[in-house]
C-alpha cells in the first residue's frame, strides 16, 4: 500500500509535464456524449484523479492548469443518474482521463457589473473556493471579476470570491427612473419570488432593472415588478404567455406553455381566437430562435395551456417577445403603407430601405419595430445592423437585423414588418443609420 500510494503521488507530481501529446482513441468515449475539442485550458483547485480507457484509476494530478485534449461526459449516481463533464488532459504517462470536482474552464476575466444575491453567501479567499472569508448577506453587490459562474465581489471588508448557491441576478442595472403601471400589477421579493401583495395603477419609482424586471421600494421594502404577468407580451398587450417550464429533447425546445389575455381584454366576457408565435432572444439581443405558430381561444383571465416548439437549443434564452398575426379573427399587421422609408446604407444596398421605426422599453430591454421594403423581387436573407445615435452623433447601441424575402416578394418597394431588440435604452435616440453587413 506504501509503495501504491507513493507511485500515485509521483504520478502527482508529474503529471502534465508533456503537453501536446497526441490525444489516443477512447473506448468510454464511444458511448459518452462527445464535443468538440478545446484549446482553453482548464484550472484544477484541488488534488484530482486519474483514470484510463475503462475507467480505472492509474494516478493522482496535483491541483494546477492542464489543457483539455477532449471533452465528453459520463453518467453518475444510482438509477440514470446524472451526467457530469471528464476531460482528456496530457501527463508524462500518456492520456489521461479525469473527472474533477472543482474545477474551472478559462481563466479570470474583468466584469464591472452588479448581482443581486437573493440569500445569505459564503464569501472566499480564492477562486478555488478553498478558504472561506466570511459570510456576505442577501443585497446588491459589485462584481469586478467573474471565473465561469464565480465572481469576485468587492465588499466593505475587502475583496473576496462567491459561487452563489441561491438564486442570484447576474448584471442588474442600478437606475433612478420613473414608471407608470396602467392595471394592478404583483410584486415580487426577487424576480419569480411572490411576495403575495400587488399594487393598483400608480408611478413607481425604478432604483434598478435586470432583464424585463424593475426593482423599486416599497412599504415591504425592496421588490421586484414586470409590466405583464406572465413571461412574454405582444407590443399592444393583446395577450401574454408564460415560458417558465421547457426542456431540450435534442432536437426541440419544448415548452409547456401558459397563455392568457392581455388586461384590456379579460372583462369583454368573450371567447377570442389568438393566433401567434414567440420569438426569443439572448443577453446580447440577438435572437436565437421562434417558436412554431399556435391558434388559441382565450377567454377573460384564464389561462390556457399550450404546447410550443421551437427547432434548436435556446435554454439559455434571456427574452422573448409575442407575434400576434390574428386576434379575434382579424389579421393584425403593423405596416404602415404611407409611412416614408428614408433609412438606408448609403455605402451599398440602397435598394434595401426601412422606416416606421418605434421603441418600446420592457426592464433593460428596448425593443425596435419598424418595416423595411425591397426594390428587388425574388428570395433574398439580408444581415445588417441599425445604429442609434444621440444628438452629439455617437452612437449609442446597435441593433443586429435579420431580414428575410421569400421566392414570392413582388420586390417594386413592398413593405415587411421586423423586430430587432437591443439591451440597452434607445428610447431617447436622435438618428439611426443601416448598415448592411451580407446579402445573398
Amino acid at each position: 500500500m506504501r509503495k501504491k500510494a507513493g507511485i500515485l503521488l509521483i504520478l502527482g507530481l508529474l503529471a502534465g509535464a508533456l503537453d501536446g501529446q497526441t490525444p489516443v482513441p477512447s473506448a468510454l468515449a464511444s458511448d459518452s456524449q462527445n464535443l468538440a475539442d478545446s484549446a482553453q485550458p482548464l484550472t484544477l483547485f484541488e488534488p484530482t484523479e486519474l483514470y484510463d480507457d475503462r475507467y480505472q484509476q492509474v494516478g493522482m494530478i496535483a491541483p494546477q492548469q492542464v489543457h483539455v485534449l477532449q471533452t465528453s461526459s459520463i453518467r453518475r449516481g444510482h438509477g440514470e443518474g446524472y451526467r457530469v463533464p471528464r476531460y482528456l488532459i496530457s501527463t508524462w504517462m500518456g492520456n489521461a482521463w479525469i473527472v474533477p470536482d472543482n474545477a474551472l474552464r478559462g481563466k479570470e476575466e474583468p466584469m464591472d457589473a452588479y448581482i443581486e444575491l437573493s440569500h445569505e453567501e459564503t464569501l472566499y479567499n480564492d477562486p478555488g473556493l478553498l478558504s472561506p472569508k466570511g459570510k456576505i448577506g442577501k443585497q446588491t453587490v459589485k462584481a469586478i471579476a467573474s471565473w465561469d459562474r464565480r465572481y469576485k465581489v468587492a465588499t466593505p471588508e475587502g475583496e473576496g470570491w462567491i459561487a452563489p448557491t441561491w438564486e442570484a441576478f447576474v448584471d442588474i442595472k442600478l437606475v433612478q427612473m420613473d414608471v407608470q403601471l396602467t392595471a394592478p400589477t404583483r410584486l415580487f421579493r426577487f424576480p419569480y419570488q411572490d411576495a403575495g401583495a400587488g399594487v393598483n395603477p400608480q408611478l413607481m419609482q425604478v432604483t434598478a432593472v435586470w432583464r424585463d424586471w424593475y426593482r423599486a421600494d416599497s412599504w415591504l421594502g425592496p421588490v421586484w415588478f414586470r409590466l405583464h404577468e406572465l413571461d412574454a407580451a405582444d407590443a399592444d398587450h393583446r395577450m401574454e404567455v408564460g415560458l417558465r417550464y421547457y426542456y431540450f429533447d435534442g432536437d426541440q425546445t419544448r415548452f409547456r406553455a401558459s397563455v392568457q389575455l392581455g388586461p384590456r381584454w379579460r372583462d369583454t366576457g368573450e371567447t377570442i381566437p389568438v393566433g401567434f408565435t414567440v420569438l426569443f432572444y439572448n443577453e446580447k439581443g440577438e435572437r436565437i430562435g421562434a417558436s412554431s405558430g399556435t391558434t388559441v381561444r382565450l377567454k377573460d383571465g384564464e389561462a390556457t395551456p399550450v404546447e410550443l416548439t421551437v427547432d434548436r437549443n435556446i435554454q439559455t434564452f434571456a427574452y422573448a417577445t409575442v407575434q400576434v398575426g390574428m386576434f379575434n379573427d382579424q389579421i393584425v399587421s403593423a405596416i404602415q403603407p404611407d409611412d416614408p422609408m428614408a433609412i438606408a446604407d448609403d455605402a451599398a444596398n440602397q435598394d434595401l430601405r426601412l422606416g416606421s421605426i418605434q421603441v418600446r422599453r420592457d426592464g433593460v430591454f428596448s425593443i425596435v419595430t419598424g418595416q423595411y421594403a425591397s426594390k428587388l423581387a425574388g428570395e433574398r436573407q439580408v444581415k445588417a445592423e441599425l445604429s442609434f445615435l444621440n444628438a452629439d452623433g455617437e452612437t449609442i447601441a446597435k441593433a443586429p437585423l435579420e431580414l428575410s424575402f421569400d421566392a414570392s416578394y413582388p420586390g417594386s418597394g413592398s413593405h415587411q414588418p421586423f423586430e430587432a431588440v437591443v439591451p440597452k435604452d434607445v428610447s431617447n435616440y436622435a438618428s439611426v443609420k443601416l448598415r448592411v453587413l451580407d446579402a445573398r
